[in-house]
C-alpha cells in the first residue's frame, strides 16, 4: 500500500484528493480535511481521487 503526505498539512495518506485553488495554478494532492476546507474558496476546483490502495 503506498502513501502520500498532503501537499498543505503534511500528513501522511492512503487517499488524498487532487484539487486546484488557484486558477491556472498547478494542482495539488490534499487529504480529506484539507480538501473540505477548500471547498470553501473561490477558485476550488476537484480533478479526481488518489488512492494507494490497488487491486
Amino acid at each position: 500500500m503506498k502513501t502520500k503526505n498532503c501537499d498543505l498539512c503534511k500528513v501522511n495518506e492512503i487517499v488524498l484528493y487532487r484539487i486546484q485553488v488557484q486558477k491556472g495554478k498547478a494542482w495539488i494532492f490534499v487529504c480529506e480535511t484539507c480538501c473540505e476546507k477548500s471547498k470553501k474558496l473561490e477558485n476550488y476546483k476537484y480533478g479526481g481521487t488518489w488512492k494507494g490502495e490497488r487491486h
